[in-house]
C-alpha cells in the first residue's frame, strides 16, 4: 500500500509542476512545447512503477512448463489410443461384412500397433469355421499375412 501511495504522489506532483510550468510559460509555440514535454513527463511518472517490474516474474516457472508437457503427452497418447481403437473397431466390421458377403459367418477382432503415431493394423483373430477366401481378402487387402491371422474354429 505504500508503494502504491507514493506512485500516486509523485504522479500528482509531477502533474502539478507541469501545470504551473505551462501557467508561467509565454503564449505561442514555446507553451505547446512546455505542453508536450510536461505530457512526457506525465506518462513517464504513471509508468514508473514498470521500470522496477522484473520480467522473469512473468514467465511461468519450470513447475508449469513440466505439468503442461505431460498434458501433451497425456493427451497426445489418449488420442493415438482412441485412433488405434476406432482404426481396429471398423476393419473388424469390415471383415466381418466381407466375410458375410463371401458366405463365411466370422467375428473378427483386430490387433492395431503404432509406427511413428500412426496406427497399423498387424493381426487379426477369427472366430469361426476358416475360410480360405476371407483369409486371402484379409491377407490381399488389409496387409495381414496370413501367419499372423489366428482362427479359432467354433
Amino acid at each position: 500500500m505504500d508503494f502504491f501511495r507514493q506512485w500516486l504522489l509523485g504522479v500528482i506532483a509531477c502533474a502539478l509542476l507541469v501545470s504551473i510550468a505551462a501557467q508561467v510559460s509565454p503564449e505561442g509555440s514555446f507553451r505547446a512545447v512546455v505542453r508536450f514535454t510536461g505530457a512526457l513527463l506525465i506518462l513517464c511518472a504513471v509508468l514508473r512503477p514498470l521500470s522496477a517490474l522484473e520480467l522473469s516474474d512473468l514467465t511461468p516457472h519450470s513447475g508449469y512448463r513440466e505439468a503442461l508437457a505431460q498434458a501433451e503427452q497425456s493427451l497426445r497418447t489418449t488420442e493415438e489410443n482412441a485412433l488405434a481403437n476406432g482404426i481396429a473397431t471398423g476393419l473388424a466390421s469390415y471383415i466381418e461384412d466381407k466375410a458375410g458377403s463371401l458366405g463365411a459367418g466370422v467375428r473378427a477382432t483386430v490387433t492395431v500397433e503404432s509406427r511413428d503415431g500412426v496406427p497399423f493394423p498387424t493381426g487379426v483373430t477369427l472366430r469361426g469355421a476358416y475360410s480360405d477366401t476371407v483369409a486371402d481378402f484379409v491377407e490381399r487387402e488389409l496387409g495381414i499375412a496370413k501367419e499372423h491371422q489366428q482362427w479359432i474354429e467354433s
